[in-house]
């Protein structure tokens, strides 16, 4: 498991727990060494219970009959979470036949890292959605397909296309969420569940999605490419990295660790190859590029690295063109699930980026974590 993972799994799991008031003060000298390099470890004496969004959503809207009233002028109302099994928006919805209540199931890991990379790669992305709805409609093993769950495109926090499988329910004799939830307990829809991630069930645990998956989204025209040397996903075309092959959802974004060609570079970080006979050998600076700082990790930067022409990385050491990853403890899951951003790049002072206005925000919003 990548870090980036492991600081998923810490700060979602963190969410979880119901934390409670501490009788006696952690008083061991290792404690307090740690909070006086660590501040914030001072506060955790008393805790009180963290609530999720969806304690929020039905703290707003104690019962059904609220939420219908909230939204009687949009038409939807819904409230995006995760559990132990996947990602989920749960919500009630104004159709046809009138008022529903709506399960929502989206692809997560690999196969999110594969929605994604498609949708960047293509020349028109409004027509990439539509590609992508049906190949997420035929990626359901036909066993598990059902005329109830179609797949749906709703609303993104962000220009990233949010698309998943639904099923929806009557509200009738729906009068509170324990009812609600109580009726969807038995939904074809939770069968998918396992398939959410990308990984076949009960199979080895693999980095990217199979080569069959991949060649199931390939025959609905969508463009995708696997890099040479690793196998992971990658994009060309991401707005913070324009012409830089980077994996979206990898903690090392640009970097490749050569690992099908059985890690024969040296530990210098190289970039993503899509032809095997362009992953040579790390290259060495010579000392005499220009450096500059970068304002975000303060590190000597070059824009000279003969392997990251053009791209600001490390000045020496393993030449990272990577300042920061998307950090997991600030922000919801909604905008987690949302974001565009694999990982940041190195700024200089007074350098123009294309990449600044995301980490001013990814700043703001917690999600910028330097490592």
């Amino acid at each position: 498991m990548g870090k980036r993972a492991q600081q998923r799994r810490s700060a979602k799991a963190t969410k979880k727990v119901r934390q409670r008031p501490s009788a006696v003060r952690p008083g061991a000298p290792s404690y307090d060494a740690a909070v006086a390099r660590m501040p914030f470890l001072g506060s955790t004496a008393d805790f009180g219970a963290l609530d999720t969004p969806w304690d929020a959503f039905t703290d707003t809207y104690p019962t059904v009959a609220d939420a219908v009233a909230a939204a009687e002028g949009t038409g939807a109302l819904s409230c995006f979470f995760f559990d132990e099994v996947g990602e989920y928006e749960r919500g009630i919805r104004r159709g046809p036949d009138g008022w529903s209540y709506e399960v929502t199931l989206y692809p997560r890991m690999q196969l999110r890292e594969l929605v994604k990379t498609c949708w960047l790669n293509a020349d028109d992305r409004d027509q990439a959605v539509e590609q992508l709805r049906r190949a997420l409609a035929e990626y359901v093993p036909e066993a598990h397909r059902h005329p109830g769950i179609e797949v749906v495109h709703r609303p993104s926090t962000t220009t990233v296309p949010r698309i998943g499988w639904t099923q929806s329910l009557p509200l009738a004799g729906l009068e509170t969420w324990e009812d609600a939830f109580l009726a969807e307990k038995d939904l074809p829809l939770h069968d998918l569940a396992p398939l959410v991630d990308g990984q076949s069930p009960g199979g080895r645990y693999t980095a990217t999605v199979s080569p069959q998956t991949l060649a199931l989204f390939q025959s609905h025209g969508l463009a995708v490419q696997a890099c040479a040397g690793c196998g992971m996903l990658v994009a060309d075309r991401h707005p913070h990295w324009p012409g830089v092959w980077v994996s979206v959802e990898h903690e090392f974004g640009p970097s490749c660790d050569r690992s099908r060609l059985g890690r024969l570079e040296s530990l210098q970080r190289v970039g993503h190859v899509v032809e095997v006979a362009d992953a040579g050998p790390a290259q060495e600076l010579t000392g005499r590029e220009p450096t500059a700082v970068c304002q975000n990790c303060g590190i000597d930067v070059t824009d000279q690295h003969p392997d990251w022409p053009g791209q600001w990385a490390v000045a020496g050491g393993d030449s990272d063109p990577v300042c920061a990853v998307l950090g997991t403890m600030g922000g919801d899951d909604e905008g987690e699930y949302d974001l565009l951003d694999c990982v940041y790049p190195h700024i200089p002072a007074g350098v123009d980026s294309p990449a600044s206005a995301a980490i001013a925000a990814a700043k703001k919003g917690g999600y910028f974590l330097q490592l």
